[in-house]
């Protein structure tokens, strides 16, 4: 083969890879989140939460996505008073001091985002992103009954769900969200081999501003 023929081909061959297409670029959304905990532990059926918003949730979430597609997620939900703010104690009202629930979770996420693409991968402009999450993180439970004792607990625990996206803009969207949390029986790393699903539960509706990065 000559040095003129193998140059012709090598020409070729770059042309063919750098015409290919290009890894999908990270993408970083950021999304700060309101909304309310539901049924399970949180005793709260939707009409309930909608006359009493004692059960409000605030909180946020950070994910790294390949293009809006396959991504990690650090999710963090504080509700103030998730027992609400009163029990009934053998027929006595007993007020509750503090109570709350904190939810720090390690996601993984899946992601099918419905619009153009950009040259390396990366969202083009304004479209929908629906997508499902799941993973593993930290439930944890605070409860003072005025004058008689305080109650706390820290358990491992899994969340499951999903939402859209969807993007007004390339960098600013809307995002409806359910998840359902669960603590799980073990919280050791010795028991990490045997986790079966604890008593305490409760789900999750958020509605957040996505920034994209």
């Amino acid at each position: 083969m000559s040095f003129v023929h193998r140059t012709g081909v090598s020409l070729a061959f770059f042309a063919i890879v750098l015409a290919g297409p290009a890894p999908a670029r990270a993408e970083i959304l950021l999304t700060p989140f309101v909304g309310g905990n539901l049924f399970g532990s949180a005793s709260a059926p939707l009409a309930d939460f909608v006359g009493d918003q004692s059960r409000t949730t605030f909180g946020g979430s950070v994910a790294v996505t390949a293009g809006g597609i396959f991504g990690v997620e650090g999710d963090v939900g504080f509700t103030p008073k998730f027992f609400g703010t009163n029990v009934d104690l053998a027929g006595f009202p007993v007020s509750l001091a503090h109570n709350n629930v904190l939810t720090a979770m390690a996601n993984v996420t899946v992601g099918i985002p419905l619009q153009g693409r950009g040259p390396y991968g990366q969202s083009s402009g304004p479209g929908v992103r629906p997508y499902a999450v799941a993973g593993l993180g930290l439930i944890r439970q605070q409860l003072d009954l005025v004058g008689l004792f305080g109650y706390s607990v820290n358990d491992l625990g899994y969340d499951l769900g999903g939402g859209v996206d969807v993007f007004l803009t390339h960098n600013v969207g809307i995002r409806g969200d359910f998840r359902y949390f669960r603590s799980l029986s073990g919280n050791t790393v010795s028991d990490l081999l045997d986790l079966q699903p604890g008593a305490f539960n409760f789900s999750r509706v958020t509605v957040g501003l996505t920034f994209r990065y």
